[in-house]
């Protein structure tokens, strides 16, 4: 027999078996008298039965899921609120991302500065987020910006002589003006063993301290770095509102991290420590900065 004939014996099996009727008995076990009865019963008639039920089984499983609260037990299943609240909190996660990538740039950066080595700040999402348009006019523009300041700076420090170093102005007039009215809580009570003295290089005033001594922040703000140098010790940056900075060096220990919020005379290190530069007596080397100009401590606070 061939396989065609074979083919077609199945299939007139198929089309008889198709068109036969049955008939479902349901009866008593024991008496053998029926209990219910169907009659006419095709395999046409299952198989058109089997897949309305199935189709009626799946839109009321869709409805159920779509409709009801009972979608959140469906593994995989995420509530139209929940997935909102997801793609906020993702895009959020991504701009926290980018500002901390930023402020991590710009603390090493000024970090770098103060220990005299090549550092760019970065001051808005523009450089990071589209690096590679234009970067040499970009890099050119900022040095160009910076050596300028450089250069006004070292036109003021020329002007200084070193007898009346302590006393003379380190920013312009118009500047130092805007400062007048500066009022700072004092780092550290103690003795001023070096001067301002800007011809020298000497940006800030070393206080005699003695070992475990507190340091107080002179003003509200927010640490910007916070390192240990092998020449100037335990060093801690506190950025303060309208432009001022303050820096304090030779320090034991420091007790506040980068990025914490502190208030005017707020323990923030504790003084002796060292430092190559530390010399023969321990002291605080403490600087103030405003506007990217050094200024004398002294003429703001006053100390025992």
């Amino acid at each position: 027999m061939s396989k065609l004939e074979k083919i077609k014996k199945v299939w007139n099996i198929i089309v008889s078996e198709w068109k036969t009727r049955y008939r479902l008995v349901f009866s008593n076990e024991d008496t053998h008298e029926q209990s219910f009865l169907i009659r006419n019963i095709t395999i046409k008639k299952m198989v058109v039965v089997s897949i309305l039920a199935a189709f009626v089984i799946i839109v009321l499983t869709t409805i159920l899921i779509a409709l009801t609260p009972l979608r959140v037990y469906i593994p995989g299943y995420t509530d139209q609120k929940d997935y909102k609240l997801y793609r906020q909190t993702a895009v959020r996660i991504d701009s926290m991302e980018k500002r901390y990538a930023m402020n991590q740039q710009y603390i090493e950066s000024f970090s770098n500065m103060l220990q005299g080595k090549d550092g760019v700040l970065y001051e808005d999402d523009e450089v990071q987020a589209t690096p590679d348009v234009h970067p040499v006019e970009r890099d050119k523009s900022r040095m160009d910006h910076v050596n300028e300041i450089l250069e006004n700076a070292n036109l003021i420090l020329s002007r200084t002589s070193e007898n009346n170093a302590s006393s003379s102005p380190s920013v312009p007039n118009i500047e130092q003006a805007k400062i007048t009215n500066i009022s700072i809580y004092p780092p550290a009570m103690g003795a001023v063993v070096r001067l301002f003295d800007a011809s020298q290089n000497h940006y800030g005033i070393d206080i005699a301290t003695t070992d475990n001594k507190t340091v107080f922040c002179v003003a509200d703000g927010v640490v910007i770095a916070a390192d240990y140098t092998s020449s100037d010790g335990y060093t801690i940056v506190v950025q303060h509102p309208g432009n001022m900075i303050s820096i304090y060096k030779r320090n034991a220990a420091l007790l506040k991290t980068v990025g914490a919020r502190v208030k005017s005379g707020m323990p923030i290190a504790t003084a002796g420590g060292g430092g190559s530069a530390e010399g023969k007596h321990r002291h605080l080397h403490f600087e103030l900065w405003y506007n990217g100009f050094p200024i004398n401590p002294l003429n703001y606070l006053v100390l025992e």
